[in-house]
């Protein structure tokens, strides 16, 4: 991943990413960070819709770490958009064994 890949983490708890910020800075990882805090924001920014159409200050992503379980829309409803997305490398963490359903990520 070169330094400008830009990745957009979806995560709706605040000590989640802090620790992702504190982590990605412990190793160095200096690219752009988009976050958004529920999967309909992460649709929205996707899709480049409502706040998320400037492309310039909001490009798409070329990896996306994904929170399964959020408020309102899921994880595993973002993934199932139908948008310009299915080039974008996706991140779910290592939960497959703690979430119910986490088996739907293929």
């Amino acid at each position: 991943m070169s330094d400008q890949a830009v990745i957009l983490l979806a995560e709706d708890r605040e000590d989640d990413i802090f620790l992702i910020r504190r982590a990605f800075q412990k190793a160095y990882v200096n690219n752009p960070l988009q976050v958004v805090k529920d999967g309909a924001e992460a649709i929205s920014y996707l899709n480049g819709e409502g706040k998320y159409s400037n492309r310039a200050e909001f490009p798409l992503p070329d990896l996306m770490l994904l929170d399964l379980k959020m408020p309102c829309v899921d994880g595993f409803e973002v993934l199932a958009v139908d948008s310009e997305t299915t080039w974008i490398k996706f991140s779910t963490g290592g939960c497959a064994n703690f979430v119910p359903g986490a088996s739907r990520c293929k």
